[in-house]
């Protein structure tokens, strides 16, 4: 059974012993996000202060109650290596003083309209701290900002992407709490409802991914690279105004066949690239056991789809993929790259070009 960690409501700051600082939010949301999510097959426990909306049929071991915005941090960062997803919803506070006033402020001591100066401080972003401490989990986040255009919103929501490695953050503007957009880690932007937001995560959850198996001392796929390298220029020197550039990453994918009589074998875009003409050499991709074999560098996240194209259109020699939708062409159900759920499509829908929905699409060339 699956084990996810969720949570909601506001974090405070602590101003002295009795006064605190903190925002307008209960976590109702979140809440029943936890409801939804108890209708899976899953264990949530939830994290959240007095203040909180507390979610129903939850049971009582699984509520776990923090006292301000450290007490938080230290229990979100304790219990992430035991849970299987971490969504951190709350509304943190990240205004905090640099020093916490010993005792209660002493009032009496100021009359009013006195200015008091007081130094805050931004408090370290807990999102960003999860993957040090719990590498496998699937982390989850949100980003709420208030009426900023829309380009804004997607894009701090994908900076923390990016800085927390995060699978997805839900961004909404203050104005419109039900309407959310899910950012993922490849830039993909999807409109979700509330009510799909809990079918959304499981999903994710579930999600099997490939890994990748590097080898660096062969020469023979260093020399397929080689004899690749002018064809694979001419490829991404054709389609290179499709490409786009995006905090400091460049997104696109080129993969070409090496013809190989026992294995699919190509040569294609490597992983987290910062310039397009940056290549390896998937020898093999075996989907029994979800390994990606490459040399020297890891494939682009790709690499499980592009084998499955490949060996489903022999006659198919280069595969280009780039981010532009509304293509007209037949649009095919997302799923985050790399995964099983995305590369074990029905071969019939791989037979000719593509689109997936959110993401991008797929060229597929014979002649090149």
């Amino acid at each position: 059974m699956k084990k996810i960690l969720v949570t909601g409501g506001p974090v405070h700051a602590k101003l002295d012993t009795v006064k605190i600082i903190t925002n307008r939010f209960k976590g109702g949301l979140m809440a029943a996000l936890v409801e939804d999510l108890l209708e899976e097959d899953v264990e949530v426990h939830y994290i959240s202060s007095k203040a909180a909306v507390i979610p129903e049929g939850l049971p009582w071991n699984h509520k776990h109650e923090h006292i301000g915005f450290h007490s938080y941090r230290k229990q979100v960062l304790k219990m992430a290596p035991d849970f299987d997803a971490v969504i951190l919803g709350a509304a943190v506070c990240n205004l905090i003083p640099v020093e916490q006033i010993k005792g209660k402020f002493p009032s009496h001591n100021y009359k009013p309209g006195d200015v008091i100066p007081i130094n805050f401080t931004i408090a370290p972003r807990v999102i960003d701290e999860v993957k040090k401490v719990a590498p496998n989990t699937h982390l989850f986040g949100y980003k709420l900002l208030a009426g900023v255009p829309h380009e804004e919103l997607i894009q701090s929501a994908y900076d923390i992407v990016l800085e927390s490695k995060a699978i997805c953050v839900f961004a909404n503007d203050a104005s419109n709490l039900d309407r959310k957009f899910a950012v993922t880690k490849e830039g993909a932007e999807h409109e979700i409802s509330y009510q799909d937001v809990s079918k959304f995560i499981m999903q994710m959850v579930n999600d099997n991914y490939y890994r990748t198996d590097l080898f660096h001392n062969t020469k023979q796929y260093d020399k397929i690279l080689n004899d690749n390298i002018l064809t694979m220029n001419g490829l991404v020197d054709r389609f290179k105004d499709k490409f786009i550039e995006k905090n400091d990453y460049v997104f696109g994918t080129i993969a070409l066949r090496h013809k190989n009589p026992t294995n699919i074998t190509f040569v294609t875009t490597r992983r987290g690239k910062n310039e397009t003409k940056d290549f390896t050499v998937v020898s093999r991709v075996d989907h029994e056991e979800r390994v990606v074999h490459t040399n020297r560098k890891k494939a682009t996240l790709n690499a499980p789809l592009l084998s499955r194209i490949f060996e489903s259109n022999p006659k198919v020699n280069a595969i280009v993929h780039y981010h532009e939708l509304n293509t007209g062409l037949t649009v095919l159900p997302y799923a985050p790259p790399g995964t099983v759920r995305d590369s074990i499509r029905p071969i019939e829908d791989l037979r000719s070009d593509f689109e997936i929905k959110n993401h991008g699409v797929y060229r597929l060339l014979e002649e090149v």
